[in-house]
């Protein structure tokens, strides 16, 4: 079941950002080829107050959802691009604990699977699902992080490893190579928290 989008997160209109993305200016340079888990990459806080923009998703195939530690933010089936979503302020060096489901497309594809951002070892198929890079620069010229996402598996008819399922800018914050299992479960408990907090506010 898709959870809730928690109340105060504030979204606003595409007027935001111009219409030149990051998306437009970082493809994922080796279409075809899966990430090494040893280059894979997650997000860390800078300090302060984080944003993130959705980029691009595909409408026409599966229906693909985006989550922070378990709360909804953006549903290709729903979200415009441009539109985007302030998650509020982090101390510097929180792990942000991304996750991406696939639900099917209810035709050819079906079934779930929900994707780890970072290394492959916590993903059912190994695989990587998450290109990070921070060379990118929102419609206003300032930096900004780029996350794209592969939806389906290997074999899966759309398959394709062009991690342009569904993509998203991210200003203060970094990506970080992955830490260890422990370290990223105390953290995603912290994460946790943070949210449930705002919630209650």
């Amino acid at each position: 079941m898709i959870s809730t989008k928690l109340t105060s997160l504030a979204v606003a209109g595409a007027a935001c950002f111009a219409a030149t993305t990051a998306m437009a200016q970082i493809p994922y340079p080796n279409p075809g080829t899966i990430i090494a888990n040893s280059d894979a990459q997650i997000l860390t806080a800078n300090g302060g107050d984080i944003t993130v923009t959705y980029d691009h998703g595909i409408t026409s195939g599966d229906h693909d959802v985006l989550y922070l530690n378990g709360t909804e933010l953006f549903d290709n089936q729903s979200s415009t691009v441009g539109q985007q979503i302030d998650l509020g302020i982090f101390s510097a060096g929180t792990v942000m604990d991304f996750t991406m489901t696939d639900y099917g497309n209810g035709g050819s594809v079906t079934g779930t699977h929900t994707w780890e951002m970072g290394s492959g070892v916590n993903n059912s198929d190994g695989n990587v699902h998450a290109y990070v890079t921070s060379n990118g620069v929102d419609g206003n010229n300032k930096p900004v992080t780029f996350v794209g996402w592969e939806d389906e598996t290997t074999g899966q008819l759309y398959s394709d490893w062009n991690y342009n399922d569904l993509t998203f800018d991210f200003a203060n914050a970094s990506p970080s190579s992955v830490p260890e299992p422990g370290t990223m479960a105390l953290v995603g408990l912290g994460v946790g928290s943070l949210l449930i907090f705002r919630r209650r506010k």
